[in-house]
């Protein structure tokens, strides 16, 4: 017979609703620091095995507006800006072809606040910041029951068993519980990412990445690489390739000699950093229409890339942060939860609405125009 997690109990004196949220990212824990913090009894549902399963990619760029109200909401601001990286914000474009750099200074209107912290570090903070016992590893939801009447269910891949008033998806790009509310599903952008490291980088590469992030266009291809803690440095090979193109590829030749493959021609500097990298991580590139939006049932919702997955263009996960803060506000100060939860709803689909009308289409002009490597 399939083990049945019977879900807490909490005050019921009290009727505080029993809250479940899928996805240990920076949406899931910051809405969990927040609710635990105002007193529920909250549960996490992470599908990784423990907080060091896989590598949690490249770093990220928090705005005082968004990510870092979300952290000083939570009460973890002081904490975070204690270990982020301020002095790496800047912002470097490459020529494809001679490889020389043009620093981009900061226009006027421009915000400067943007301090950089690797992933895993920013998930090991946010977890610091609950108990052990919140967050259940290895715990792969398979799908979510909407109940009407009573507690929704959480059905796990393993046949468990587990309900709540609440449940919060903040379960990614592939979020089961989205499928609860939503038949759409995300589609492929036509780009793929292949992310590759350097663990130890020469002065050569550091210079040419510099103290932040670099970017070079190249028509169908773009390479971006951005300075990580311990000085590491991220390489993404972006390429507008179909899929079944890049499967058979790498059917036939490494992720290395691929990537080469595709950047010939550009500049022995940047080729340099490709082949600084010993090997690729395929990490297409997929979004969510840009009117996205589900059926409201009460104690269901969606927060960051569930809510909203768009190209990585700096916003997900500023986003995703301030969803988790929003919703958590509204679960734990309003006098009705229901009729607060779908508030916040309408407020993080109007919001992410706004940034995906404009991310989607500038991140299919990255790669719209000819390459210049074939055309010279």
């Amino acid at each position: 017979m399939a083990p049945i997690y019977f879900i807490w109990r909490l005050c019921s004196m009290s009727g505080s609703p029993e809250i479940a949220i899928v996805g240990a990212g920076p949406a899931g824990l910051t809405a969990s620091i927040m609710l635990h913090r105002c007193g529920y009894r909250v549960r996490v549902f992470e599908s990784d095995s423990s907080l060091h399963h896989r590598m949690q990619g490249g770093t990220l760029d928090l705005h005082a507006d968004s990510g870092q109200l979300a952290l000083s909401r939570a009460g973890l601001l002081k904490d975070f800006r204690a270990i982020a990286r301020h002095e790496d914000q800047e912002t470097k474009n490459v020529n494809p072809l001679t490889g020389l750099a043009n620093e981009v200074g900061p226009q006027p209107t421009e915000e400067m606040d943007r301090p950089e912290v690797d992933r895993g570090v920013l998930r090991e903070l946010l977890l610091s910041a609950i108990p052990a016992d919140c967050v259940g590893w290895d715990a792969k939801v398979e799908r979510v029951e909407p109940n009407s009447r009573g507690p929704h269910r959480l059905i796990f891949q393993d046949g468990a068993v587990t309900e709540a008033d609440i449940i919060i998806g903040a379960d990614g790009c592939w979020s089961r519980v989205r499928r609860s509310l939503s038949h759409v599903s995300p589609s492929y952008t036509g780009v793929t990412f292949m992310e590759g490291w350097i663990e130890a980088p020469t002065s050569t590469q550091a210079d040419l990445v510099g103290k932040g992030s670099m970017f070079a266009f190249g028509g169908p291809e773009a390479l971006v690489a951005q300075k990580n803690g311990a000085g590491r440095i991220c390489v993404y090979a972006a390429a507008k390739r179909s899929q079944p193109w890049l499967k058979t590829q790498l059917e036939k030749v490494s992720s290395l000699t691929l990537v080469r493959e595709m950047f010939k021609g550009w500049s022995p500097n940047l080729l340099e950093l490709i082949c600084g990298c010993k090997s690729f991580t395929a990490r297409p590139i997929y979004s969510l229409p840009a009117d996205f939006t589900w059926t409201s049932i009460p104690g269901l919702t969606l927060i960051g890339d569930a809510a909203h997955v768009m190209p990585p263009l700096g916003v997900g996960v500023n986003l995703a942060m301030l969803d988790a803060s929003d919703m958590a506000i509204a679960i734990s100060q309003a006098d009705d939860w229901r009729d607060a939860m779908k508030q916040a709803e309408c407020a993080i689909r109007q919001r992410a609405r706004g940034y995906m009308g404009q991310i989607i289409p500038q991140f299919q002009e990255w790669f719209a125009e000819p390459s210049p490597v074939l055309s010279r």
